[in-house]
């Protein structure tokens, strides 16, 4: 089970999702000791043979010298030995979008504090693999997010002729150190209503605060007479300070030709952000 341990004012952990097994190319590596595992001998059984990390996602607030230490569960539902490096790396956006650094390379390096407690992992065929990690938040650091990484050492067979690759698992740990949220929308867009789809919505969103947000909403659908034709909910995202990302919802029913206003609203941080926009079907 999950176990986070932190001194930070308050922790919380997103639902126990999986994440999917990212393939990457690396070098391969030393054999690698093992850390605490559980053996989970009907796993073949139950489900096909998969990599998971669990959490995906730990958020915390807390102030900057403070420390978290959170437990990961990697989750070998493979035939086969895997060996991995544990290594951190910061996470920067650049135009945008997100980029993984290593360790050290940027001011105020929340991975340079990084402390596991082994630094290679061997998960065995149909177990889970436990390593404990701490950070601490570097006093004045501008970053707010870290991914506690399993760089895999094995070959892994893509397919029967298929090149070998290796697998690598990521845990993302982002930090709040204030309450300066803000997120800058622009103009909504439409997408046509067609045979075959519905009308879809879209709206890209940057987070222009200092802080991360989950941003969720839901789009409504009035008719000229204002009243209300359908909604759909638009799904949650994170978004880390300067990220921008875009926001999607689609019609849940085909709408008639005539005039519409299209009200978008956002949720994120106990704020409410609302844009409208006006949409003609012919």
């Amino acid at each position: 089970m999950n176990r986070a341990q932190s001194n930070f004012l308050s922790t919380s952990f997103a639902a126990k999702q999986v994440l999917l097994v990212a393939f990457a190319l690396f070098a391969i590596g030393a054999p690698a000791q093992s850390v605490r595992t559980t053996q989970n001998p009907a796993s073949a059984e139950v489900r096909p043979p998969s990599l998971s990390l669990s959490p995906a996602v730990v958020m915390t607030k807390g102030n900057f010298g403070q420390s978290i230490t959170q437990t990961l569960l990697l989750n070998n539902d493979t035939p086969m030995e895997l060996q991995f490096d544990m290594v951190a790396e910061d996470v920067r956006i650049e135009d945008g979008k997100r980029v993984f650094v290593a360790a050290g390379e940027l001011p105020g390096s929340i991975a340079a504090t990084a402390v596991f407690s082994s630094k290679t992992v061997t998960a065995k065929p149909f177990s889970t693999a436990t390593v404990d990690v701490r950070f601490t938040m570097p006093a004045g650091s501008a970053l707010r997010a870290v991914v506690a990484l399993f760089r895999g050492t094995d070959k892994v067979p893509s397919g029967q002729h298929g090149v070998a690759m290796t697998a690598s698992l990521g845990t993302l740990i982002t930090f709040t150190m204030s309450d300066k949220f803000e997120i800058s929308p622009e103009p909504i867009h439409f997408g046509n209503q067609t045979d075959t789809s519905n009308v879809t919505i879209s709206q890209w969103l940057t987070n222009t605060g200092a802080e991360p947000v989950v941003t969720e909403g839901v789009v409504a659908i009035l008719n000229q007479s204002g009243v209300l034709v359908t909604k759909a909910p638009i799904a949650a995202q994170r978004l880390l300070p300067g990220e921008h990302l875009e926001f999607k919802a689609e019609a849940p029913l085909p709408l008639e030709p005539g005039k519409y206003r299209v009200l978008a609203s956002y949720k994120f941080e106990g704020q409410t952000l609302t844009q409208a926009g006006d949409l003609v079907l012919r």
